[in-house]
């Protein structure tokens, strides 16, 4: 069964939700997730921004890696 229900969520969330496809869905595992405290995070959950500043931190400024991120970054963005 399923149950309306309204919430008070940041202006930006809401753009983000829109952008997805099956909102309720999108948001009814959010929730699982978040009320869940055994379910651990996957590389599934981290968007493709979040990784690359993550692996940014794991490398020297001027490195080969470092470069080959940057110009990911510039990709995606552009």
């Amino acid at each position: 069964m399923r149950m309306n229900r309204t919430f008070s969520i940041p202006v930006e969330l809401v753009h983000e939700l829109k952008k997805k496809h099956n909102q309720s869905e999108t948001v009814t595992r959010a929730l699982r997730k978040h009320l869940d405290p055994n379910q651990k995070e996957t590389l599934d959950d981290a968007s493709t921004r979040m990784i690359l500043i993550e692996l940014s931190m794991r490398f020297e400024p001027h490195s080969t890696e470092m470069e080959l991120l940057k110009t990911l970054k510039s990709i995606i963005s552009g």
